[in-house]
């Protein structure tokens, strides 16, 4: 399971990224995220997301605080983002970082997201359609590094669309997505060959339930990555001078406005 190096820290400001992704859950499945409306009522049908293909895509420069408002969501230390309980709301994370190899690997990513849904108390059901053995087959040792999207689609995707949706709407955190698109734009590609986490999720996007919210940050130079969730909602971030405290003895970057 990748975990965060800043889980733990303290945290300050970016009060408004959090009242965003607060009000993005409670839009999720009612046809008003993003201004997409879904007159046919398919809430659960694959390719026909009752919450659009939206998410939300954090985007900063180096330093700017994409990480660590990630780690925030996951493990808060602010009391009034403990107190509003957004923590309660995360189903899974991964954080992707440029000198760890293993969180790059999109089979390692998978198997942490099925294990993270599997042992979760916010969903009930997971764990009987992973026994399916045309399920728990593509997860065995090759197969899913020789097929991931397949992989991501029937052990992550689908059982999620074939169980009862939770009482609340969830989501999914994945911090620097774009470590690892490291090819040359305009650079050729295997059709169908998913090489990267951003792919992964890019191209498969359409089959998340519409409960469900995706949440990624990424490099704001990373042109390539950010075209691939241009459906999702942006949260730039500025970047900021440090601000010194005394009474903390630390350093913060302070952004009050998006």
């Amino acid at each position: 399971m990748s975990q965060s190096l800043l889980q733990g820290k303290r945290f300050f400001c970016r009060e408004w990224v959090f009242h965003k992704l607060h009000h993005c859950l409670q839009e999720k499945n009612s046809g008003k995220l993003f201004g997409i409306s879904n007159p046919s009522g398919n809430a659960g049908v694959p390719g026909k997301n009752a919450g659009g293909i939206g998410g939300i895509l954090i985007v900063g420069g180096p330093g700017s605080g994409k990480t660590a408002l990630c780690t925030e969501l996951v493990w808060p230390t602010c009391p009034q983002l403990i107190q509003r309980g957004l923590h309660r709301q995360a189903l899974a994370y991964h954080f992707c970082k440029a000198q760890d190899a293993d969180t790059l690997c999109v089979s390692n990513f998978i198997r942490s997201i099925v294990s993270q849904i599997r042992n979760s108390n916010l969903v009930h059901g997971y764990e009987e359609k992973l026994r399916e053995p045309a399920v728990h087959s593509v997860l065995q040792a090759g197969e899913c590094e020789r097929n991931p999207g397949e992989a991501f689609k029937r052990c992550v995707l689908l059982p999620l669309l074939g169980i009862k949706p939770p009482s609340q709407n969830l989501f999914i955190v994945v911090d620097s997505v774009d470590e690892g698109c490291n090819y040359a734009e305009g650079e050729q590609r295997q059709a169908g060959l998913t090489r990267t986490i951003a792919e992964l999720l890019a191209s498969h996007h359409e089959f998340f339930p519409p409960w469900l919210l995706l949440v990624c940050s990424s490099r704001k130079q990373s042109k390539m990555v950010t075209k691939m969730f241009t459906g999702s909602r942006r949260a730039m971030l500025k970047q900021t001078p440090y601000i010194v405290f005394p009474f903390l003895n630390s350093k913060s970057t302070n952004q009050l406005d998006p």
